[in-house]
């Protein structure tokens, strides 16, 4: 087999081989770079499939390399007079070709060679990190280049001069030595490990996209700066790497503690009208209910005094005791309230027969509504009865919270109440013929203290907290109240409970979930 030389056509340096001619022409032919041939008159000889590809119609056999390169480059003459072991890119259409020029020595038949790879991939990126990178260098956010480890390649000089850094004084270190994971208000933090780091850069070279976070960086004085973090890939020449920017979070922390601080404030001091309320509520209970019982106790022996002395003494008796009453609810009702909010309203269930409980509802109402020339109605019960699980006490008080406001805003006609047993809840209706609710108060209806600037509280009276703690025994309960249907003829109120309450007797309430008092503490309902 005869030796061919191949210095010229694809090695700077002479080498030999004993491949047969035809083979070597096959891989020149299909090799991935191009390859221009001028012979010893500086004429085009030779041109491989991706020098035809990427040069088309500019290559002319016979051409001399000076016309050739001047349809190449035809804004100057440098690719002409480009001498051996330089290189320049040209723009050949959408491309960017590097060539590469080589003297054909050792070679006779051969003067030049151009070895041309197609760049236009490779210098547009280093074009745009040029750019990128003379952008960043000078902006104000923190920017570095990791490789796949998180070492640090790069660091702007704001990066450097936030963190206490020299000129460079960044470069080579790792990550882990600046950064601890935390979670977006920057509590709960964490050293990462080595392979948590290269697992989370790994799986962005892998996947793409984008990766924030928030992090405390760690400064040269031994201080912390709190950063929110962008992570992305990029490629750079023959290197995916990891850039990385780092924006100060310190205005936002100070922010969110500001308001974490007004909100521990504001519990705090919620917390102190809660208990100043319940002492105080306590305090004006028990002087009430010495004074109910006396007044009870005067009504008694009064049986039996002369009847010109009853008539006023009892009318006196029957004022102060319905007075006593309603302050007396009113300090109930704020007793409850400060309960729910500091979450430590209680729920004891039983069995309970609920037609009962209607039933008495229905009678102690029944008086104060013919008073008000009104007829309550009780009606028979729909399904089959049953008895339910359930807070009996808190029931009633559901129940005669709704009943009373059916009979304070009703002035004529009628109060109707129905119960409907389900498969797994019961349903009681209260159905009145009163005013109605206007649309603005609808929204506000469950809220406390909502009536406050409405008119109706003041020849209505009543303190605004009735149906919000009926939504709080409620929810508490696993049922719902809520305002069914409403018109200027009447109001409809429904309240369903389930017909087992799923929770135990020293469950509390926090917002619309189940809480338990256990041997841990206070534990979610499971």
């Amino acid at each position: 087999m005869p030796i061919v030389e191949i210095d010229a056509l694809l090695l700077p340096g002479p080498v030999t081989t004993d491949l047969p001619a035809h083979v070597l022409a096959a891989l020149c032919e299909h090799a991935p770079c191009g390859m221009v041939l001028f012979d010893a008159q500086d004429r085009l000889a030779y041109a491989n499939r991706a020098a035809r590809e990427w040069l088309g119609e500019r290559l002319l056999n016979g051409s001399e390399r000076s016309a050739v390169a001047q349809r190449l480059d035809a804004s100057n003459s440098e690719l002409a007079q480009l001498r051996p072991g330089n290189k320049m890119v040209v723009v050949a259409g959408s491309r960017l070709l590097e060539i590469t020029v080589r003297s054909g020595a050792g070679a006779p038949a051969v003067g030049i060679t151009w070895h041309i790879q197609d760049s236009s991939a490779e210098l547009r990126l280093r074009s745009q990190l040029a750019e990128e990178a003379s952008f960043l260098a000078h902006s104000n956010e923190a920017f570095m280049v990791l490789d796949a480890r998180g070492t640090i390649r790069y660091a702007n000089q704001y990066a450097e001069r936030e963190r206490g850094y020299a000129t460079n004084g960044m470069v080579g270190l790792n990550l882990l030595a600046i950064e601890r994971l935390c979670n977006p208000s920057y509590q709960d933090s964490k050293h990462q490990s080595a392979e948590d780091l290269t697992n989370r850069l790994q799986t962005l070279l892998r996947d793409g996209g984008h990766h924030r976070y928030n992090a405390w960086h760690k400064r040269m004085d031994g201080g912390e700066l709190p950063i929110e973090a962008s992570l992305r890939s990029h490629r750079m020449s023959q290197d995916t790497v990891i850039l990385l920017t780092a924006r100060d979070d310190s205005r936002r922390l100070m922010h969110l503690q500001a308001l974490l601080q007004a909100k521990l404030e504001a519990e705090t001091a919620n917390r102190a009208k809660s208990a100043f309320l319940a002492i105080t509520s306590h305090e004006l209970r028990t002087p009430l209910t010495g004074i109910i019982g006396f007044c009870d106790l005067l009504q008694m022996e009064l049986a039996s005094a002369p009847p010109e002395i009853v008539a006023n003494t009892c009318s006196y008796l029957k004022l102060i005791t319905e007075s006593s009453q309603s302050l007396l609810a009113i300090i109930n009702d704020i007793v409850d309230l400060t309960k729910i909010e500091s979450r430590t309203l209680e729920i004891r269930t039983a069995s309970v027969d609920l037609e009962r409980q209607l039933a008495i509802t229905a009678s102690l109402w029944a008086e104060r509504a013919a008073a008000k020339g009104i007829t309550l109605v009780l009606r028979a019960p729909m399904g089959i009865p049953l008895r339910i699980n359930t807070d009996a006490q808190r029931l009633r008080q559901m129940l005669d919270n709704l009943v009373s406001n059916a009979v304070k805003f009703t002035e004529r006609g009628r109060i109707e109440l129905s119960l409907e047993f389900m498969a797994d809840c019961i349903e009681v209706t209260i159905a009145d013929t009163g005013c109605g609710i206007t649309d603005d108060f609808k929204a506000r209806l469950f809220q406390a203290f909502w009536q406050a600037a409405d008119h109706h509280t003041r020849t209505a009276g009543g303190n605004g907290l009735g149906l919000y703690i009926c939504k709080s025994l409620a929810d508490l309960m696993g049922g719902k109240v809520w305002l069914h249907l409403t018109s200027p003829s009447g109001s409809v109120f429904k309240l369903r409970l389930p017909k087992l309450v799923s929770i135990r007797p020293s469950a509390r309430l926090m917002k619309s979930d189940v809480w338990l008092l256990t041997a841990n503490g206070i534990e979610p309902e499971r």
